[in-house]
């Protein structure tokens, strides 16, 4: 049996909760680090979830974690999350060290959409619990009912906006 691909994290889907939300999976995770990369937060109207979004950034170390046996049918929905056809981030391959190795994983990275809006630090001590709820009760099953509907309808994605607050 073959084994997903791993996928580098280092915000919002770092949160267990929110992974399940989006994926329907519980994922084996493990520390890792990629070098020369840094987040940030992203510039938002008050009262929005607060995002990170991770660029290059040459002598910065960025701290995540990684999900495990990721497979194509679930990085669809992280990719549809993470509004990749709207340019605002980007799924790059990086290699990232992890328990003493180095490791081939994907990672979203700020996309050319989104690096305009980046400003100051981020880290998960951002989201509240208020927050967590919004993702998960309203945010991603209104996504995943808009990511479902168009796979029925023609096999296609288009933009969707699930961090937006409209």
């Amino acid at each position: 049996m073959s084994s997903g691909d791993a996928v580098f994290v280092y915000g919002l889907l770092t949160l267990p909760e929110v992974v399940y939300a989006i994926t329907g999976k519980h994922y084996a995770m493990q520390q890792a680090s990629l070098a020369d990369h840094k987040s940030y937060g992203v510039s938002q109207q008050p009262g929005e979830t607060p995002i990170p979004a991770l660029t290059h950034s040459p002598g910065h170390v960025q701290h995540g974690q990684l999900l495990l046996d990721v497979y194509p049918a679930e990085l669809e929905k992280l990719d549809f999350f993470e509004e990749l056809d709207s340019g605002l981030y980007l799924r790059q391959k990086v290699r990232v060290q992890s328990s003493g190795q180095w490791l081939d994983a994907w990672c979203y990275t700020a996309g050319p959409a989104l690096v305009p809006y980046l400003a100051g630090e981020w880290s998960v001590q951002q989201i509240s619990e208020e927050h967590k709820k919004h993702l998960i009760t309203q945010l991603i099953p209104s996504m995943l009912t808009t990511y479902h509907n168009l796979h029925a309808s023609s096999g296609t994605t288009t933009k969707a906006t699930p961090l937006s607050e409209d």
